[in-house]
């Protein structure tokens, strides 16, 4: 699945039909890919090192609302996106878990009892997700209550994780 998602990217890439941009953020630098024509994010991944390059008007929106989202200030993402998914399987999963409020998590086999699959096949579905954090399969753990895996690092996972419970806590308390 990763492999058609990195073939269409670099496929485009050669064709000048993708913008890269990177960000610096509170779980790392992160990578993003837009297509050039339509302007929709298409992928998210973290990099080692951030590379300054010249970002236009749209890559500074997207940027914005990732900013807005670390601050505690955006809890749904509005941006286009455009997904590269092999299987309409993992379109439903990744539509399923647009649906877990922002703060809160749902197990893998939750997930699976409701789109009636296992929860390993919930797993491989996250497991290539070309937009994490928009589309938050951080917000899925196991039954066990371990944090499972997750394509930005697990320490990404537990910040975003504690990140989202933090600010719906001081919006609860009417601290923010």
């Amino acid at each position: 699945m990763a492999g058609l998602i990195e073939k269409a990217i670099t496929k485009m890439l050669s064709e000048e039909k993708i913008v890269v941009a990177y960000t610096d953020s509170p779980i790392g630098i992160l990578k993003i890919s837009f297509e050039l024509d339509s302007h929709a994010v298409i992928k998210i991944s973290k990099e080692k090192s951030l590379k300054n390059i010249k970002k236009s008007k749209f890559v500074e929106a997207f940027i914005q609302e990732l900013s807005l989202y670390f601050k505690g200030q955006l809890y749904e993402f509005k941006y286009p996106v455009k997904l590269f998914l092999k299987s309409e399987f993992q379109k439903k999963v990744l539509e399923k878990i647009l649906k877990i409020p922002y703060g809160k998590t749902v197990t893998y086999k939750k997930l699976a009892e409701q789109l009636n699959t296992s929860p390993r096949a919930i797993g491989q579905a996250l497991k290539f997700n070309p937009l994490p954090i928009v589309f938050p399969c951080h917000r899925v753990i196991k039954t066990n209550g371990e944090i499972g895996g997750y394509s930005l690092g697990i320490d990404a996972k537990i910040f975003l994780l504690n990140h989202e419970k933090t600010i719906l806590y001081k919006l609860r308390s009417h601290k923010v």
